[in-house]
């Protein structure tokens, strides 16, 4: 491992990845306090219900072995992003201690970008499964499978496959520079 010259550009990328180091904390935390909040603080999401398959006040409703299980599924999604954000976490920290042109960055990168697509993949089929969930005890016939799609998903999607190459593409180059080293 070489050392890492100290340049301005080097020091701004220390000090912002220390920032979001500490702002992908906070993250993880939302993204666990995210399902229990919609459940135990009425009207606290009220504004955000268009990408939910079924209402609040439905799941509200719920009681018993339905909420849990409910409450289990919608908390699936939450769960992969907070994992893909201490994975992304653990890349801020390493880039603030000049870990930087290194595979453990990169390492950590990849994992975020497979998170992001995974949860991205996961959350229609949550949300699916939350529906029949949240309306299996209404007679035959008012049972609801619903699937919600928007152009965020399809976004996101492509965002995550982007992280995931570039993450190949900056191991390859480390892996070369490494190679190139142990000629010298």
């Amino acid at each position: 491992m070489s050392t890492i010259p100290k340049t301005d550009t080097l020091k701004n990328v220390r000090n912002v990845s220390t920032v979001l180091y500490w702002a992908c904390a906070l993250a993880i935390i939302f993204q666990i306090c995210l399902v229990p909040l919609i459940w135990y603080v009425p009207g606290w999401v009220e504004a955000s219900t268009s990408q939910m398959t079924v209402s609040i006040a439905e799941l509200h409703s719920l009681s018993g072995w339905q909420k849990y299980a409910t409450m289990g599924v919608m908390m699936i999604p939450s769960l992969v992003m907070a994992y893909g954000l201490y994975r992304l976490r653990r890349m801020f920290g390493a880039f603030a201690k000049d870990t930087i042109f290194h595979s453990e960055p990169i390492m950590h990168l990849r994992a975020f970008g497979i998170a992001l697509l995974a949860q991205t993949l996961i959350k229609p089929l949550a949300g699916a499964a939350t529906s029949v969930l949240a309306t299996f005890h209404r007679p035959a016939g008012e049972r609801v499978l619903s699937i919600g799609l928007s152009n965020a998903e399809a976004s996101t999607l492509f965002l995550g496959a982007l992280i995931i190459v570039i993450a190949w593409v900056l191991g390859e180059a480390v892996r070369i520079d490494d190679e190139n080293r142990s000629f010298i």
